[in-house]
């Protein structure tokens, strides 16, 4: 198994040049890479932007409307934004899904917490 936490950047062609380099044979296509991914955190959009829409050509989606009341998670204090996301291939199911809303998590990030929990098909 696989898991990127990743950043992207807060520039509009910063991050399509890094959304196109994840999903790259250098990185999440590399061919030494056969286990199941997951790629989560700050993908820095809250429109559809290319990120968006190239990671969900490759993987599955957390669609929060379905889950969540509210699916923003930035800023953590008051949340406006949906910048967080979490992209993950058919090998594995979603089994929960929740925004971590707690004083520690407020004083860790800037952003609520996500956590998924998922398992894994044979």
């Amino acid at each position: 198994m696989h898991v990127f936490n990743v950043h992207l950047g807060t520039g509009f062609l910063e991050r399509r040049q890094q959304a196109r380099k994840l999903l790259s044979p250098d990185i999440l296509h590399h061919e030494e890479l056969r286990g199941p991914k997951i790629v989560a955190g700050d993908f820095n959009e809250w429109t559809r932007g290319l990120a968006s829409r190239l990671m969900g050509s490759t993987f599955q989606s957390v669609d929060l409307k379905k889950l969540l009341r509210y699916r923003r998670t930035y800023p953590g204090v008051m949340p406006l934004l949906h910048l967080d996301h979490v992209y993950f291939d058919d090998r594995f199911q979603l089994q929960s899904f929740r925004l971590h809303r707690t004083r520690e998590a407020l004083i860790a990030s800037d952003h609520l917490p996500i956590v998924a929990d998922f398992s894994v098909m044979a």
